[in-house]
């Protein structure tokens, strides 16, 4: 993780020139640190996400369970972590964000090493249920962060670094968990994520720099202070303003189709290896683990083209690179699940890679820097949370539909209905990214202008 961190820091550093401003040495190694701290607690939170999906068959076999209870599972936990998404959201816009991710990452990370304890079935789902109220605060506060951190044409590298880095922490707890999946071992892999998780809380408190609201911001930048930032201070009738935001939206419709996907493939894709292409839990973790690293390296692609493409066509460039990528996936989806019965151990991980490089480029390289660009600076956590709340709380619906089906008509066919065909419906909605980032990009630069003279008054 650190060397692949090193030379991430190595490549954002040389690109430093697209920055809108030169900036002194200690802020750059300030803002770099609160990036590697926020992405220890993504690598955490992410490794902690694989827990149920690496050791389901192993509690499959134990326990006597249907992929129904794995779905169902992952619905509730992901339901509460959807619904409670919006209380993170708005206290990570009102008070300390670092405070927030302490309590919300840090502390809640106790009841993910409590599911190592449950007797039964109906143990793990209260208290996997329980800790999925905590994974909702930590991307919210994150992602106001990041926009405060870094200005309008990095930000797209800086997510795409951030979920590179915190990607890893899938590959590395898929391929740990995988050899913690055992009847004796299992209850260890839950136990080490939950200590590891309030680890976590601690390192970001003690090495995030929290910026001042709205301190990069083209219009703000070297002239906003705290006490300036105070006066726009979110209150709790300021949360409607949000969904009066035409790309809030969008990125709430796209996101419903374009989120089941990556819901279903990871509860459920390390067990259709095993059950259906009859890999070994070990190699299944394998195969899973190059999606991982595609995906990881995706996100950085992303990112940079992303800002690249911003820098030539700032009103269409991001939702133009979102849409190609998402484009890309459906055949390629498709073709796993249909096409490669007979293939190699070798050729199935090569097409898991490549699918994963060409899919991960809408969120952090188009979809998340133009929320960021469309919304007031104290209002990010907040629309964060509620595009998460929406969208994953109808997500969520996609595990145990996913599960049924399987269960009714086939694990493949499942793959296919609840995978590339929600794809194809993303595709379509992205399109309206078009129409309204422009649009809502040009209010809020003008309303940025506008508090600017008030400073300066």
């Amino acid at each position: 993780m650190f060397f692949s961190t090193f030379i991430i820091e190595e490549l954002f550093m040389a690109t430093e020139s697209l920055a809108i401003s030169v900036e002194k040495p200690e802020k750059k190694q300030r803002r770099w640190r609160t990036l590697f701290a926020l992405s220890f607690g993504y690598f955490i939170d992410q490794g902690e996400g694989q827990t149920m999906s690496v050791l389901f068959p192993t509690l499959q076999a134990l326990w006597g369970l249907s992929y129904t209870n794995l779905g169902l599972i992952g619905t509730i936990k992901s339901i509460l972590q959807a619904v409670s998404a919006p209380f993170w959201g708005y206290a990570a816009d009102r008070y300390s964000r670092k405070k927030v991710i302490l309590i919300g990452t840090g502390l809640w990370g106790i009841w993910t090493a409590v599911c190592g304890l449950t007797q039964d079935f109906g143990q793990l789902l209260i208290i996997r249920a329980i800790s999925g109220i905590g994974l909702g605060c930590l991307m919210p506060a994150t992602f106001s962060i990041m926009s405060d951190a870094f200005p309008p044409k990095q930000r797209g590298r800086a997510l795409g670094v951030l979920e590179a880095i915190g990607v890893f922490g899938i590959v590395i707890g898929t391929l740990g968990l995988g050899l913690l999946a055992s009847p004796t071992l299992w209850r260890w892999g839950f136990i080490s994520l939950g200590l590891f998780s309030v680890v976590s809380g601690l390192v970001i408190w003690f090495l995030v720099d929290e910026p001042v609201r709205g301190a990069s911001e083209p219009e703000l930048m070297g002239k906003i202070t705290a006490e300036d930032a105070a006066k726009y201070k979110v209150q709790f009738s300021d949360i409607p303003k949000v969904l009066k935001i035409p790309t809030i939206w969008v990125a709430i419709a796209q996101g419903l189709a374009g989120t089941m996907p990556w819901v279903v493939m990871g509860l459920y894709i390390i067990t259709w290896f095993v059950n259906v292409r009859g890999l070994t839990e070990s190699l299944a973790s394998v195969a899973f683990a190059g999606i991982v690293v595609g995906t990881a390296l995706s996100n950085i692609i992303g990112g940079f083209l992303g800002d690249w493409a911003e820098t030539k066509s700032p009103k269409y460039g991001r939702t133009a690179i979102g849409q190609i990528s998402i484009i890309s996936g459906i055949p390629l989806t498709y073709i796993l699940f249909t096409q490669t019965d007979n293939w190699s151990f070798g050729q199935l991980v090569a097409l898991c890679a490549v699918t994963a490089l060409l899919i991960s480029w809408p969120g952090k390289g188009a979809k998340e820097p133009m929320m960021q660009g469309a919304v007031p600076p104290e209002l990010r956590g907040t629309a964060f949370a509620m595009v998460t709340f929406i969208e994953s709380g109808f997500a969520a619906f996609a595990a145990y539909i996913a599960g049924v089906l399987a269960d009714k008509i086939g694990f493949t066919e499942a793959m296919i209905w609840t995978i590339p065909f929600p794809w194809i419906i993303c595709a379509a909605l992205f399109t309206l990214f078009y129409w309204a980032y422009p649009r809502d990009s040009k209010i809020l630069r003008d309303q940025m202008q506008e508090r600017a003279k008030e400073i300066e008054a």
